[in-house]
């Protein structure tokens, strides 16, 4: 009678730990997939920007020689935009893999070892970064704010807001970087499949 009822609690008990499991995984793969969806559609927006940035710059070149008029806002706007692209842009480009890579040595290395080799990077070099630059930008665009800088050329943009941007931009960086560990820790337990890491570049 014990021998039986042990063979009906094993199977309870294993399917109670896999059950554990798979809801300690649930929540922060959730939390990944927001945060991925998030920086997509910021991304996704923000590229847009260059093409707004071409048209400012072909517009600015096509006033200063055909009517012989410049306009520093128009050329300030095209570093603002050149500038908000590179920054809102990073996180998504983190999330596609799309940054450079030096991997002459780990590329020779199992797939496994270079899953960790990115959950360390992230934690040890990508996250204290992240939170070192947001937190001096941070500074740095309270000065701004609380100067209202501005451009010192006639008829230029106003530029604390545009400060604003790093810290935030960092911040979202970081939270893909987060995205980009828990999803990592999931291809080690086995919960996503292996990566198909990309040559290096």
């Amino acid at each position: 009678m014990e021998k039986g009822l042990e063979e009906r609690v094993a199977p309870s008990a294993s399917l109670h730990l896999i059950s554990s499991k798979e809801t300690a995984l649930k929540f922060p793969l959730r939390i990944a997939a927001a945060i991925d969806a998030l920086n997509s559609m910021i991304g996704r927006w923000m590229a847009w920007l260059i093409l707004f940035c071409t048209l400012t710059s072909a517009t600015a070149a096509t006033l200063r020689y055909a009517f012989d008029w410049g306009s520093n806002a128009l050329l300030e706007a095209q570093w603002f935009m050149f500038g908000l692209v590179f920054l809102f842009c990073s996180a998504w480009t983190l999330q596609q893999g799309g940054h450079v890579r030096i991997d002459v040595l780990s590329s020779r290395l199992p797939p496994v070892a270079r899953v960790w080799i990115d959950i360390l990077g992230g934690l040890f070099f990508l996250l204290p970064v992240c939170l070192l630059i947001m937190a001096d930008s941070w500074n740095y665009f309270l000065i701004s704010f609380q100067t209202r800088e501005a451009s010192p050329d006639p008829g230029g943009l106003i530029w604390w807001p545009l400060k604003l941007a790093i810290p935030v931009s960092f911040a979202l960086l970081s939270l893909q970087g987060l995205s980009e560990i828990i999803k990592n820790i999931a291809v080690l337990t086995g919960d996503r499949p292996m990566p198909t890491f990309r040559g290096g570049h």
